[in-house]
């Protein structure tokens, strides 16, 4: 069988996608291309359609059960829902890595999203959620990620500290799309 253009309605970010990765590069018969969180889709080259029956089981039990791309797209437009409201304030978790830490949240959208705090970068750059929330954690967290915003006044700042697993407090600036009518 050629490439073909598979969906799933629960794909919400790259992390999503990197477990389709996994689960395609799992699989007998299959090679993963491509995928677009935003389309909830992405492209594989099976070897027959036995491969794409071991893909969609291994999918399932995943969690990314495969759909049309009309589920998809309607998934894909209602992701912001009332839980995005001014009153949503994520609770992280700090986990401790080789180069640092990673601080990880649940969002609102449903996916797993946060920031992989390397300490040897002085200035990381701030990582990004599906749903448009942009994350950084260090010093003047806040004050640093405004700077890299197109329009600041677009986006809600939450700033919360949390204690890295080395005993350090570090401030993290969430900046969450308004959805309120007030940017």
């Amino acid at each position: 069988m050629p490439q073909i253009t598979l969906y799933a309605p629960n794909i919400t970010c790259d992390h999503c996608i990197a477990t389709i990765r996994a689960q395609a590069e799992a699989t007998p018969g299959t090679r993963f291309i491509s995928g677009d969180p935003n389309a909830r889709a992405f492209v594989v080259d099976l070897a027959d359609g036995a491969a794409l029956d071991r893909l969609g089981v291994a999918l399932a039990e995943a969690g990314y059960p495969l759909g049309d791309a009309a589920a998809a797209r309607a998934a894909a437009a209602g992701e912001h829902d009332a839980r995005a409201g001014a009153d949503w304030r994520p609770a992280y978790r700090v986990t401790r890595t080789p180069a640092g830490a990673d601080v990880n949240y649940a969002c609102y959208c449903g996916c797993e999203a946060g920031f992989a705090l390397d300490r040897a970068q002085p200035n990381p750059a701030p990582e990004g959620c599906c749903c448009g929330n942009r994350i950084l954690v260090g010093r003047d967290a806040a004050e640093r990620l405004a700077a890299t915003l197109d329009a600041p006044a677009t986006y809600r700042v939450d700033v919360q500290p949390v204690t890295m697993p080395w005993g350090q407090p570090m401030e993290v600036a969430l900046a969450v799309p308004r959805d309120d009518g007030q940017g």
